[in-house]
């Protein structure tokens, strides 16, 4: 078999190759893997496929495919930066992209549209998401730095959602300036969604587009455009990149909840089980929690090596102990362990790195639970979950500004969480004596089954001399809890000295029953 394609003629039967006339020394297995590329150009060859085909099966170095990879394109005159001829669809493998052409110049084959060759990655486990380069629309070339810085921010800064799989910049950047089909980069990428937008600067202001969209069926999820001023435009850089990249976190995740939503119980994979293991954690309930802990259980029996299942796990099990929900023996034990593995599994795991930090906050080890939470914070400062878990329990510890600086952020970068946000500046409205404030914080919180915003409202209203109205609420404390005591509950929520004789304060000037002091 003889094929033309660019400056090149390959001849099968003699092992021959020339480019531009001239005969190119080719190792045979080199050439192997251009015959193979050649057969199967109608799709993307995986590397396990080429292993196959030109070693037979034998155990290869990703080092060894990369050399003969480069070789081939060396010998047919392309190289890694133009791939004309072989281009690298990453994380997937390799196709043959260049026309064939007959001894009359006619087109034999077209690389044309891509057509994978598995199914798409984005619509299975992690969301796979591309950033395009931001198109420069300013008429000064300089302001091209600061739309490329953008993008490469955003690149990063996606990188740290452990839910998502973001393509790196050497293969994003090779569409910049160029006019992109999302569908045929979805499939050369291997992402399933797409970011693209554009940056334009006029004088001290700047207008920055922003629009994520789905691959497959061309669909455009979500849009941003934001006006600014330009006194500081490294600060605007960073506030932009972290507002993008926590929207489309969160906007992805969603999308993945969704997908495994239509599942059969039967056919959900570890992923699917960890995102619907999420959905029942949105706020303290009995039956969501056992839910969540067969879903998690059953997604590390399918998966061992899922670190989210065991971090995720982590919280599940410290439910048991801070609400005593479906409570088993040594609930704070079995959340360390979980939390421990998930971090053996990945070191870079924010979540994980929050809930360790909160099992030592139930410790009392109030060092380790800053350490922890610190660090959780630098793995992912864009996450609104880890900021509101790390701000709820930091002004539990008695920093209160501290915790609701960390609250605040979360607010921001999820407008639609869920009520508990809010019981933070509950908690400093009670430490600062504005009892009134502490009121109307605790009905923003608007969670009926949170038993500690009615502990806190007893204590509010003992404070403001309302007994009757303190009254009322023990009442209800009691109907959710009938055996709550006030100087157990502070003590299992490691509540700072001074915090904890301010709230029983509250409950003596409401003349409510308190048991004798505990360690």
């Amino acid at each position: 078999m003889i094929y033309h394609f660019e400056q090149c003629i390959m001849d099968t039967e003699r092992l021959e190759l020339r480019l531009d006339d001239a005969l190119v020394t080719v190792e045979p297995q080199v050439f192997s893997l251009l015959v193979h590329l050649i057969e199967n150009r109608d799709h993307v060859v995986s590397k396990d496929a080429l292993i196959d085909a030109v070693w037979q099966g034998r155990i290869v170095s990703d080092a060894t495919l990369s050399s003969r990879i480069n070789a081939a394109r060396k010998a047919v005159g392309d190289s890694g930066r133009a791939q004309t001829v072989i281009r690298t669809a990453p994380r997937r493998g390799f196709r043959f992209v260049a026309d064939l052409v007959d001894s009359d110049g006619g087109t034999i084959a077209a690389a044309g549209h891509l057509e994978p060759a598995v199914a798409k990655p984005a619509m299975t486990g992690h969301p796979v998401v591309a950033v395009l380069p931001f198109t420069n629309m300013s008429s000064a070339s300089e302001d091209e730095y600061f739309s490329d810085g953008l993008t490469e921010d955003i690149i990063t800064e996606l990188a740290r959602f452990r839910d998502l799989r973001v393509i790196s910049r050497n293969s994003t950047f090779q569409y910049k300036g160029c006019s992109v089909d999302v569908a045929e980069i979805g499939t050369v990428l291997g992402a399933g969604f797409v970011v693209e937008g554009s940056v334009r600067r006029s004088g001290d202001r700047l207008r920055i587009s922003a629009q994520l969209v789905e691959c497959e069926k061309g669909t455009h999820l979500w849009a941003e455009r934001y006006d600014r001023g330009i006194e500081d435009l490294f600060a605007l850089q960073d506030e932009l990149t972290r507002m993008i990249a926590a929207t489309l976190g969160a906007r992805l995740q969603d999308m993945g909840l969704e997908r495994s939503r239509i599942k059969n119980s039967a056919d959900l994979d570890a992923h699917d089980c960890v995102l619907r293991a999420r959905q029942f954690l949105a706020g303290p309930d009995e039956t969501a929690h056992a839910d969540a802990r067969d879903l998690l259980e059953r997604a590390i029996e399918l998966d061992p090596s899922n670190a989210d299942a065991f971090a995720q796990l982590a919280n599940v099990y410290l439910a048991e102990h801070r609400f005593e929900f479906n409570p088993r023996p040594d609930p704070v034990g079995r959340a360390m362990v979980a939390a421990q593995e998930s971090i053996k599994l990945d070191p870079q795991n924010a979540t994980a790195h929050c809930w360790l930090a909160i099992v030592h906050f139930f410790r009392r080890e109030n060092e380790r639970f800053m350490t922890e939470a610190n660090r959780a914070l630098a793995l992912n400062p864009n996450d609104a979950e880890t900021l509101a878990n790390i701000g709820h329990y930091v002004a539990f510890s008695g920093a209160f500004d501290r915790g609701c600086e960390l609250m605040a952020q979360a607010i921001v970068l999820n407008p639609l969480h869920a009520g508990w946000y809010h019981f933070s500046f509950a908690r400093r409205a009670y430490d600062m004596r504005d009892y009134d404030l502490t009121l109307a914080e605790i009905d923003r919180v608007d969670m009926p089954e949170f038993y500690w915003t009615r502990m806190l409202r007893v204590s509010a209203l003992g404070q403001l001399g309302d007994v009757a109205g303190a009254a009322a609420t023990y009442a209800q404390l009691e109907a959710l809890r009938p055996d709550f005591d006030l100087r157990r509950e502070i003590t299992k929520w490691n509540a700072a000295s001074d915090d904890a004789a301010h709230l029983i304060e509250g409950w003596e000037k409401a003349k409510l029953p308190l048991s004798e002091a505990t360690d």
